[in-house]
Parts: structure tokens; sequence; C-alpha cells
């Protein structure tokens, strides 16, 4: 119910600021509406300005900036009527949640009982807390590479990748850097982070690419995507890429807000 939620108010947030958009423009538009007469030589188009009138004043060619404009207002108008249903029917389905949560139901119950039963539906603090209390296995690749600690303990290859852990320490979102994942062949790979995106109760691979002046470093990751998607990790679906090179370090604002984007944080 916590993404159902989170689809809601983000489709809420898009339809708010469409409309907010729809109606600035109709606060501007020319007066009238567009009539357009199919021929098969090409339309015409008239600019039908009274109410009895359904023929309107033709549009000459020399005034074809017109012609958009009573477009887009025809479609603004109709997109409105449409959008309010949409938001009222958005607006009641979430106060229907918020009274209605399945998960409130274990969140509701006191510790004791909680550790004592398995929930049927929990809610997002429960699972990443799940998640995190899971075993896992870390890469022991070079540790002795590792240089930067992160706000949470851990030790990190880079600055990069020390930007990264803090962003995600700072938001909440639970990770785990250098986790082994096992692919379908038996070999393994160690993303830079494997994260939980409790909303969407899945897991998220990211993978940072930091030397991409280098061409071999470039092909050997390159390979490494492809064994990713041969195993189901695309770009856009679970698969968090970044990047930089010695002329274009990492920005580390622009990651945070793709990062609370991805993840449903406001």
């Amino acid at each position: 119910m916590n993404s159902l939620y989170q689809e809601l108010e983000i489709r809420k947030q898009r339809l708010e600021k469409a409309i907010q958009s729809a109606e600035q423009f109709l606060k501007n538009a020319p007066d009238g509406r567009l009539r357009i007469n199919n021929r098969h030589n090409g339309a015409s188009f008239y600019h039908v300005t009274q109410f009895k009138d359904t023929r309107g004043v033709y549009i000459p060619v020399g005034n074809a900036g017109l012609v958009p404009q009573l477009a887009q207002k025809d479609y603004a108008k109709r997109f409105l009527k449409q959008a309010y249903r949409e938001l009222a029917d958005i607006k009641a389905c979430i106060q229907g949640i918020r009274l209605h949560d399945s998960e409130s139901v274990f969140s509701g119950l006191s510790k004791q009982r909680q550790d004592m039963i398995s929930p049927y539906m929990a809610d997002n603090d429960f699972c990443a807390e799940k998640w995190n209390s899971l075993p896992f296995q870390a890469s022991t690749y070079k540790p002795e590479e590792k240089m930067f600690k992160t706000k949470r303990g851990e030790m990190v290859r880079s600055k990069s990748e020390l930007l990264q852990a803090d962003t995600y320490f700072e938001l909440g979102i639970p990770y785990r850097y250098e986790c082994l994942l096992t692919l379908r062949d038996g070999t393994t790979k160690a993303p830079d982070f494997t994260l939980f995106h409790a909303p969407r109760r899945t897991t998220i691979y990211q993978e940072h690419m930091g030397l991409m002046d280098d061409e071999d470093y470039v092909n050997r990751n390159m390979k490494k995507l492809r064994e990713y998607e041969e195993n189901g990790i695309f770009v856009g679906k679970n698969l968090i890429l970044t990047f930089e090179t010695k002329n274009h370090p990492f920005n580390v604002h622009a990651f945070r807000e793709q990062i609370k984007q991805i993840f449903w944080i406001k």
C-alpha cells in the first residue's frame, strides 16, 4: 500500500503542476476557437469568435501563429476537464488509503507481538529493517585500497563513493557496499552499492564509473554491463550508473536529486 500511495502522490503532483500550466495558458489565450477545414489540397484554418458563428474568419498564412495558440487553447480546456476529474479521484484514493492502510495493522501492534508473528503486509521501515538484518557477503578485494571512511563507519575506495555512501545514509536509504552478487553462471560481481527500494520492495544496484578517460577501464566495465543485462539487471530498471572524468568530476548535488527521484523522496 505504501508503494501505491507513493505512486498516487507522484501522479497527484504531476497533475497539479500540469493543471497549473494549463490554467496559466488559458489566462492569456486568444479569444475564440479554431475550426479546421480539411480538403484534398490541404487544410484551411478559421478563427471562430461568435457563439452562433459556425464558420469563422479565415486565418491567412501570414497569421499562422494564431493557429497553434487556438489549438493549444482547445486542448487545454479538454485537458483540464479530464484532469480535474482524475485529480479528484486520486485525492479520494489517497484519503481511502490513509483510512484503510492494511500495513498499519502490524505497525500498530506492540513490539512484543510484532516479534512473535510474520506480517502479511508491513510498512517501509519494517521491510527496510528486515533487509538490513539479512546476512550478506562483502567483497574482500584489495581492502588496502579502501581509504575513505563514511558517516556510517565503513571504508570505501574513492571520494566519489564516499559522497554516494553518505548521500544514501543521509536520505535513509538502506545500502550495502561491495556486496557480492552471484550471477546465473555462478560467477560473482561486487556492485559498488546494493540498495533496497523500500516502497517498491525491490533491490537496485549502483555502479560508479570513475575512470571514463581510461579506455581499458571503459572496456572492462562495458563487459560487466553486458553481463548484468544477461542477468536481468538493466539501466533505468534496477541499475543506477554514475560517471566522471578528470575534467568532469562527480556532481554530488545532481546525484542527490537523482536518488531522491528514484527512491520517491520529497
